[in-house]
């Protein structure tokens, strides 16, 4: 899963079915737009974003067999301690 934050701020998901490579990928690189922008979808502490649950369920409308590979990425996630409040932890690539 890719959440992209293009220039504007606008924040969407990409690449939904593949939960072997969750990251972020920001357009912005000063850190208090990319930290407004990341409201949307969860929350940025300065280092990595934390992405809610909930968001990523409703952004990608997936189905049982999604559901399915979703909660063996969260469950592996959880395992790394990546997971807090609801939230699964990203690291961010900034792209031009």
């Amino acid at each position: 899963m890719i959440i992209t934050v293009d220039q504007t701020g606008a924040v969407s998901l990409t690449e939904a079915d593949n939960f072997r490579g969750f990251k972020v990928a920001s357009s912005l690189s000063d850190p208090a737009a990319l930290g407004q922008a990341l409201q949307a979808a969860g929350r940025f502490d300065g280092e990595h974003a934390w992405i809610d649950r909930s968001w990523l369920v409703a952004q990608a409308g997936g189905g049982a067999e999604w559901s399915a590979g979703f909660e063996k990425m969260m469950a592996f996630a959880q395992s790394k301690g990546w997971v807090a409040d609801e939230a699964i932890r990203a690291h961010i690539e900034y792209v031009a």
